[in-house]
């Protein structure tokens, strides 16, 4: 399988094609879409709330010094 790759604008329900792959316009083709973002990162806002920031986002704290651990008994499960 040959695979190309190339950036286009999607205009109502036509994507261009380059000049140089013109020959795939007459073969079966699989189109994978994929936005492209320019410039800095989006983030979504939180209702009301402001914008999520990388700040926002932190490991979970989770306690877990009272937990018992069994590799065997694990084991045995799967």
């Amino acid at each position: 399988m040959e695979a190309i790759e190339f950036q286009s604008v999607v205009e109502g329900d036509t994507i261009r094609v380059p000049e140089q792959y013109k020959q795939f316009l007459t073969k079966i083709v699989k189109v994978t879409i994929v936005p492209l973002y320019e410039g800095k990162i989006q983030y979504a806002p939180r209702g009301g709330a402001g914008q999520l920031t990388l700040d926002d986002i932190s490991d979970p704290k989770i306690d877990t010094a009272g937990w018992k651990f069994d590799r065997e008994e694990a084991n045995a499960r799967g």
